[in-house]
């Protein structure tokens, strides 16, 4: 009877189990329930369950578990794992240093920084944007390529690498041209002419798609970049023809760079220089039409003020050249056509006028007669 009453008893308890307790009891029970409850304990176990659970918990634990979980959280760990993962994530991190070592694979997106230390082997094709900054050791290589035909399969167009075959090379007027644009328009016209162009970008100034030739059967007062240069500059288009405006400039208008070119001088000297197109005029002008030859040697054309110009350019002509009234010294000179001594002043006798620059004055009247016309007598008289 005792052990009948015993068992009604368990599976009175073992109902009630299954059904929930109305309130959590003060002791935890042996077996842990299938189901959660809604609300945490207060006071969490001491050890972990062997299962976790399939629902991660809202608040992270402070100390990390050995295994990760299958699902990631959503924001990263302030501490960065000692293991990568396998799997890398979707969107990259925004590291505020770069990694020691570089990646075998190189990004899609060039970085806006250069790094430190450049690569060993150059890269096979150049870029069409030259550095921000030249480089101290300049290549030892240099050249002026025209624009052929390459025909490789799926990689047709217009290249100036300098790798036209032999038949090309010694046939330039033939089969090369001074502008990617004759080229393409020559080799790939019709439905492969935007394709042939658009190996690179239709703006000269960020990749050299053109040469420059002097214009010498036109204006002649300038460096021309359209692909009508004549037959002689494009078989000898190392020397007639050049990579850039500048270039071309430099080597066939050095006279006048700075109109060729399009470019303002910097001066280091002042502005002022001598303007000898007055037709004998004694004048010194700051008025930005510096000749290109002064330009070249500013050291001694230029000044930083209106008397240094004047002083060293009209130092004959001082008052003219400044503006300003001649006024004498009072001393004496010698008036050749007269055959007698003046004054150096401007007015009535004894004056004579204000002295040239080149005439040499004396004290006295009585020194510049013995000095000058001692043969003349009378010369203290007159």
């Amino acid at each position: 009877m005792k052990f009948a009453a015993a068992a009604l008893t368990l599976l009175a308890a073992v109902g009630r189990g299954a059904q929930g307790t109305p309130a959590p009891t003060d002791v935890p029970s042996g077996m842990p329930s299938n189901v959660p409850s809604d609300l945490p304990s207060d006071l969490p176990s001491n050890v972990p369950s062997d299962l976790p659970s399939n629902v991660p918990s809202d608040v992270p634990s402070d100390v990390p578990s050995d295994l990760p979980s299958n699902v990631p959280s959503d924001l990263p760990s302030n501490v960065p794992s000692d293991v990568p993962s396998d799997v890398p994530s979707q969107s990259p991190s925004e590291s505020a240093q770069p990694s020691d070592q570089p990646s075998d694979q190189p990004s899609e997106t060039p970085s806006d920084v250069p790094s430190d230390q450049p690569s060993d082997e150059p890269s096979s094709t150049p870029s069409c944007s030259p550095s921000a900054s030249p480089t101290e050791s300049p290549s030892t290589e240099y050249g002026v390529n025209l624009f052929y035909p390459d025909w490789a399969a799926g990689d047709s167009g217009c290249r100036n690498d300098g790798d036209e075959p032999d038949y090309m090379a010694v046939n330039p007027t033939q089969w090369l041209s001074s502008t990617m644009q004759a080229c393409c328009k020559k080799y790939f016209g019709g439905y492969m002419y935007d394709a042939c162009m658009g190996r690179y970008p239709p703006d000269h100034d960020d990749c050299n798609v053109m040469l420059y030739y002097p214009d010498w059967n036109g204006s002649n007062k300038g460096c021309l970049d359209d692909g009508k240069e004549p037959y002689y500059m494009l078989s000898n288009h190392q020397y007639f023809l050049s990579n850039s405006l500048e270039e071309c400039c430099e080597k066939f208008y050095d006279w006048d760079f700075y109109e060729c070119s399009g470019t303002t001088p910097v001066l280091t000297n002042g502005d002022y220089y001598p303007d000898w197109s007055g037709g004998g005029t004694s004048t010194c002008l700051a008025d930005g039409k510096i000749p290109d030859y002064m330009i070249g040697n500013q050291k001694w054309y230029l000044s930083t003020t209106l008397k240094k110009c004047c002083e060293r350019h009209f130092y004959w002509d001082l008052n003219e050249c400044l503006g300003t009234t001649a006024v004498g010294t009072d001393k004496w000179y010698v008036d050749y056509e007269d055959v007698k001594c003046v004054q150096d002043c401007s007015g009535a006798e004894p004056c004579g006028g204000v002295a040239n620059f080149w005439e040499e004055l004396y004290s006295t009247k009585e020194q510049c007669c013995k000095s000058k016309l001692g043969w003349v007598s009378k010369c203290r008289f007159k």
